[in-house]
């Protein structure tokens, strides 16, 4: 086989005729297995549909899987003698549904309970930043008192007998 009699047949494009031989498949069964493999159907210039290589194989692979999943028994073995039917892996799935719903209620129950005393908490340090900011304020107040009362006792002079003599008038801050 030459070099471009391989290459072609790589390339090869496929009718639906031909896919429908290849998979022994109708129509409507080759449509519903491009829908499971996502195949988006080509059209030549003509207008005509055609597959390429890789169609035929994921339309190949799509019917193997698909006839494996069909042969799967409605019951399933698990370790030895446990067996599972439909009805008791619905059972199963509910139970897992419950035991999910009731621990998630359960932590949403603590977080909530956790989280309760956090607004009192939340209160108390909008509480005290407020104080805070007033006490702040009150010093800053008496810083300025402070400094008012020093200059006010620096204007005034010794003088003898242990009297004492306003030096200056000034006793504004500013």
């Amino acid at each position: 086989m030459s070099a471009s009699t391989a290459e072609k047949s790589e390339n090869k494009n496929y009718t639906p005729k031909e896919i429908r031989e290849m998979l022994g498949m109708d129509n409507s069964q080759i449509q519903q297995l491009c829908k499971a493999a996502d195949i988006k159907l080509k059209r030549n210039e003509k207008g005509l549909t055609y597959f390429t290589q890789d169609d035929a194989k994921a339309l190949s692979n799509a019917k193997f899987i698909k006839r494996e999943v069909t042969k799967l028994p409605a019951k399933t073995v698990f370790q030895g003698s446990n067996t599972l039917s439909s009805s008791s892996v619905l059972k199963l799935m509910d139970t897992l549904n419950n035991i999910e719903k009731n621990m998630t209620q359960r932590m949403s129950d603590i977080l909530d309970e956790k989280l309760d005393g956090m607004d009192d908490v939340v209160m108390e340090l909008i509480r005290v930043k407020t104080e805070n900011e007033t006490m702040r304020f009150r010093i800053n107040e008496l810083n300025k008192e402070n400094y008012k009362l020093k200059k006010e006792i620096n204007s005034f002079k010794k003088v003898p007998f242990g009297f004492y003599a306003k030096t200056s008038n000034d006793n504004q801050l500013f």
